[in-house]
Parts: structure tokens; sequence; C-alpha cells
């Protein structure tokens, strides 16, 4: 999981940088707020996919005194900051570039160079967009196949926040490219730049909304959320192939990074087990579970007898 998601931020981080050039000069060329936002929502999501890749590494930190479950949380600490980076230096530009637009009612004498500039760096921005793009769905598609899961159910529910952190982010870039060549058609056939304006303020809606979906499941994860439904169902299923076990009264799991689970519980078992029994019991579990379900990293059980 962590090779495929260094890929899809890898993919994304390249993308964007070469593209937060070509609109940042088509932008200052044309002086279009569409494109200028774009500009801005680029150079941040190029930061943000060092934000990622930082937490990706720092993830891959293996337990110490300090942190006995590991780093794996880093990721999700970081990918709330990329959430937070996409809002502040995202969004909150293409407000301000839209706002001012439409405040300041310019007119711009664009040459039919400038615009096949402009319009050149947008359709070269949205080719990079959409490799960048299919990278992060093949991940996650890759991802769901593994856990047996849906492609939409994947995406909400996995832990894996770096590529879907990149899912997201090229996602808006492609909407936010049409809109930014929307608005520059518009603004150039109606002479109006008024439109020019409301692609960049709708462009800080889309950045808006991808920045609090991203930031939710983020905060999901980093406040102890539980391993996944089909991880829940597996373990069950581990469970169930041991007929010392008579049930399982409490059963405790937490996603302590993209690829790791805490587990912890009660097992009820037969009175008559020895304590040698017992203890073999639980080793030959815990082999199982780490078989079976190789993101289940540490368990805790509780032993409780079955009154007779």
């Amino acid at each position: 999981m962590a090779e495929e998601s260094k890929t899809s931020v890898l993919a994304a981080m390249g993308a964007n940088f070469a593209i937060a050039i070509g609109k940042l000069i088509a932008g200052v060329i044309t002086g279009s707020a569409g494109i200028l936002a774009e500009a801005g929502h680029s150079l941040a999501d190029t930061v943000n996919q060092v934000f990622l890749l930082v937490g990706i590494e720092l993830s891959d930190s293996g337990p110490d005194a300090a942190h006995p479950y590991g780093h794996g949380k880093e990721a999700f600490f970081w990918a709330f900051l990329a959430a937070i980076f996409i809002f502040v230096a995202g969004a909150a530009f293409s407000f301000f570039e839209g706002t001012r637009t439409m405040l300041q009612n310019d007119t711009h004498e664009r040459s039919s160079s400038d615009l096949a500039i402009a319009f050149g760096v947008l359709g070269m921005a949205f080719v990079f967009e959409s490799i960048s793009f299919a990278v992060a769905v093949r991940g996650i598609a890759q991802g769901a196949r593994r856990k047996g899961s849906s492609f939409v159910r994947y995406l909400r529910r996995s832990p894996d926040l770096a590529v879907k952190t990149v899912f997201w982010e090229d996602s808006a870039a492609l909407l936010g490219l049409t809109f930014a060549a929307l608005g520059l058609a518009l603004s150039e056939l109606t002479g109006n730049e008024h439109w020019d304006g409301v692609a960049s303020l709708i462009i800080g809606v889309i950045l808006t909304a991808v920045a609090l979906i991203l930031g939710a499941q983020a905060r999901h994860l980093l406040l102890g959320a539980s391993a996944s439904e089909q991880t829940l169902a597996a373990i069950r299923q581990v469970l169930a192939t041991f007929p010392e076990i008579d049930g399982v009264p409490r059963m405790l799991t937490m996603q302590v990074g993209s690829s790791s689970v805490l587990l912890t519980g009660e097992l009820q078992i037969a009175n008559d087990l020895s304590l040698a029994e017992a203890e073999s019991l639980l080793e030959r579990l815990d082999q199982s579970l780490a078989t079976a379900i190789p993101e289940v990293r540490d368990t805790f059980w509780e032993i409780k007898r079955t009154r007779t």
C-alpha cells in the first residue's frame, strides 16, 4: 500500500509543479483571475504532495518507547495539514482573485497569441492532471480489489489518505481547469470580465469542498477510528475457525496507520482448557490473524472462562 501511495503522490507532485509554472506564466500574460486561481491551486497541491511524502516516510518508522504502536498516524496528521493548506493557499487565493476581478471590473486586451498561450497551458494542464488522476484511480482500484470492496466504499473508508488526497485534488483540478477555460472564453466572447471572476469563485468553492472532505476523513482517523468493515469481518472469520473459543464478548479495533490495526478483546474459552492450552490457543490465533490479515499488527486478548 505504501508503494502505491508514494507512486501516486510522486506522479501528482511532478505534474502539479510543471502545471503551476505554466499557469502562472499564462495568468500573468492574460490577467485571467481564473488561470491565476488555478496557478495558486497547483502551487498548493505541489506543497501538499511534499506533506504527503513526509507523512508516508515518517509513518514507516517502527515503534519506540515514546510511541509503542509505531508512527502510523503521521500519515493522517500530514494529510490533515494538506487539507488545511488546500483551503488556506488554494481556496482563499481563488476567492481573493474572483472577488478582486468582480469588484474592479477591469477589461483586458488579449491578443490571439495571449489566448493561444492561455488555452494551450490549460489544455496541457488538463492532460497532465488526467495522467496523475489515472494513477490515483488505479491505486484506489487496486486497494479496493485487495479488500474485496467497491471503488466508492473504499474511497470513503480506506485509511490510505495519501492516494485519496491525490484523487480528490486531481478531481478538483480537472473541474477547476474546465471552469477556468469557460470563464476565460465567456469573458472574451462577451467582453465582460465578471465571467472570469465567477470562474475563480467557483474554483474556490470546489477547493473548499475538497478541503472539508479530506479534513473530515483525517479527523476521523486521528480520533481513533475502528478498522474497516471488511477487516472486522475477516477477523471474525478467523476467530470462528477456533473451536476452543466459545464466544467473543468484546472486540475493539483502532486504525493506527494506513496499513496497521490494533486489536484488543475478550475471548471466552472452555473452562477445562489448561493454562498451557490457553497460551497455545493465543499463539495460534495471532499467527492465523497475521497470515490472513497482515494489517493486524498488535493484538491484546483477555481470557474469560465459560462457566458450566
